[in-house]
């Protein structure tokens, strides 16, 4: 009861300090969004696609069967009439003479014993060499391939299960090998056609897509991590080691400070957050349930108390003003590039996209552009409370070792 008082005080005495400060509040919320504007302004000139262009995909099929020429064909027809992949088919040497020369974006190898392979029921590659200039595209397009092999595979489980039976029966292999083709090209036609699946199975990268939506919702997100910056350090006072010491005669506690500065900090994000976000959502018109605001709202909380915690970490963990300074702008600055806000993760190495998975920035600012801009109605905490019990923890266990230390 005691600790709960002491919080609600230094919350109310938090709230008082900053009302006197009106003037840098004026600067701390303008700042940011006269800023990141111009600089994602910038970035968008970069990032917006031409509409002219279209990837160019080239086949190269050196397993020469009646089934690759069937499948390369099909997939010419279906893909050369839309507006996103032009598909050709080469020799090898031509194909790499292409790519060389950039005429292409990448091209797929059907291998020799392609065909004995996927009747033997044996693991399909497609060998994809891609233009490195071209990411996104090249992004596309495996995943275009990642589609169609997993039809594929389907197409081999019913051929096999046709096997199993075609060995209790008195089917002539001639017949059985008939009958192979006939599955083999049903699939191949499902491959193709199934639901417009060039449309419905590619790497959207909103970035590209929805650039002007994008990168909205991305100017809130960096402008969300540079308030919590701001208030916190807004609130912060150099305390001599006498007024310490009355604190904690009193039973004033670091947490306690901590929790009452963290309250104020995040209350005064959501404020600015949720001015600008009124502001915006009259030129984005973004259609979301009540739902999907709790949601957002949900993952901006969790995605706060975890910076603030590093925020107190920092704090306890520094020993000068201005080392403290430095750490806040490198944590600021970090924790805006691995959330992809400014950079989409997609043109980093793939090695590093695999890294950001498991990044609380990461995993906040992705829900958040699948809430707000991909319609997704569900959403996953698991990462992000898993985030918040280690940042808790450990500022609770540097608090603990400091509290020891003043004593």
């Amino acid at each position: 009861m005691k600790a709960f008082k002491n919080i609600l005080f230094f919350t109310m005495q938090n709230a008082r300090y900053l009302k006197k400060k009106w003037f840098s509040l004026l600067l701390l919320f303008i700042t940011p969004i006269c800023m990141i504007g111009l600089f994602l302004l910038l970035i968008l000139q970069f990032m917006m696609p031409d509409e002219r262009q279209k990837s160019t995909l080239a086949i190269v099929d050196n397993d020469r069967t009646e089934e690759s020429k069937i499948l390369t064909q099909l997939l010419v027809m279906a893909l050369n009439g839309n507006g996103h992949i032009h598909i050709e088919r080469m020799s090898a040497r031509e194909a790499e003479q292409a790519i060389a020369q950039q005429q292409i974006t990448s091209y797929v190898t059907f291998p020799q014993g392609l065909t004995k392979e996927l009747y033997a029921g044996n693991p399909i590659e497609l060998p994809l060499v891609g233009d490195a200039n071209k990411p996104i595209e090249n992004a596309m397009i495996e995943n275009l391939l990642n589609s169609m092999a997993s039809y594929i595979e389907s197409a081999q489980a019913n051929i096999l299960t046709v096997y199993e039976y075609a060995k209790e029966t008195s089917m002539s292999t001639e017949r059985y090998n008939q009958l192979q083709e006939e599955i083999f090209i049903d699939y191949a036609i499902y491959t193709v056609g199934k639901n417009n699946f060039l449309l419905e199975n590619t790497v959207k990268n909103t970035a590209t897509s929805m650039p002007s939506y994008y990168y909205a919702m991305s100017t809130l997100f960096i402008c969300t991590t540079i308030w919590l910056t701001g208030f916190y350090m807004l609130l912060m006072k150099e305390e001599s080691r006498s007024i310490q010491n009355r604190l904690r005669l009193f039973g004033v506690t670091i947490a306690q400070l901590f929790i009452a500065r963290a309250i104020i900090t995040i209350s005064g994000m959501l404020l600015c957050l949720t001015i600008l976000y009124s502001v915006m959502n009259q030129w984005l018109e973004l259609a979301l349930y009540p739902l999907d605001y709790m949601r957002l709202l949900l993952f901006v909380l969790l995605y706060s108390v975890c910076v603030v915690c590093l925020q107190g970490v920092i704090e306890l963990v520094s020993t000068t003003a201005k080392m403290r300074m430095l750490l806040y702008i490198i944590l600021t600055a970090l924790v805006i590039g691995v959330s992809g806000a400014v950079l989409p993760t997609i043109y980093f190495p793939a090695g590093l996209q695999q890294l950001l998975l498991y990044t609380f920035p990461y995993e906040a600012f992705t829900w958040v552009i699948d809430i707000a801009l991909e319609n997704r109605n569900y959403a996953n905490y698991t990462s992000m409370l898993a985030s918040i019990a280690i940042s808790i923890i450990l500022f609770g266990l540097l608090a603990l070792y400091r509290e020891r230390r003043l004593r």
